[in-house]
């Protein structure tokens, strides 16, 4: 009689405890919903940077690098917001164009000097300057001696 009576006190301990557990979770699911809704049209930044390798290496190796090691450094959570893509790049040169969203400017900045391989060789990324607006990324692109 001890035992049942224990055993339904744990139960309805139990369930109180799920119920309280239920409850929180779905406040801190409610703040991260209203965290990550979008307000307004997202805004962009392009981050014009050089890529002094040993070798040549392809825009897919360039961008592949940079997303290595922003999923290593930073998660792939920050990655996919961030959604950073190489618009340019110029082989012979080593230089491009990186597009970011603004609010990650810093961790791509980050991501770039931290960058060591691309395409299997040695690689260092440096980055230039960030500007709003591709044509501004293209000026630069074009007066960079570097």
């Amino acid at each position: 009689m001890l035992l049942l009576a224990t055993s339904m006190v744990l139960l309805i301990a139990s369930i109180i405890l799920l119920g309280k557990t239920i409850v929180y979770y779905r406040g801190v699911k409610r703040l991260l919903e209203t965290g990550l809704k979008p307000i307004g049209k997202a805004r962009k930044r392009y981050v014009v940077f050089t890529a002094l390798c040993e070798e040549r290496v392809s825009q897919r190796d360039v961008e592949n690098a940079i997303s290595e090691t922003m999923k290593k450094h930073y998660g792939v959570s920050i990655y996919r917001k961030a959604s950073p893509q190489v618009i340019l790049y110029d082989e012979s040169t080593g230089r491009g164009v990186v597009r970011v969203l603004h609010a990650y400017t810093s961790y791509l900045i980050a991501t770039l000097g931290l960058t060591k391989r691309a395409g299997g060789k040695n690689c260092l990324i440096a980055p230039i300057k960030t500007t709003g607006t591709l044509r501004k990324a293209r000026e630069i692109l074009s007066k960079s001696k570097i």
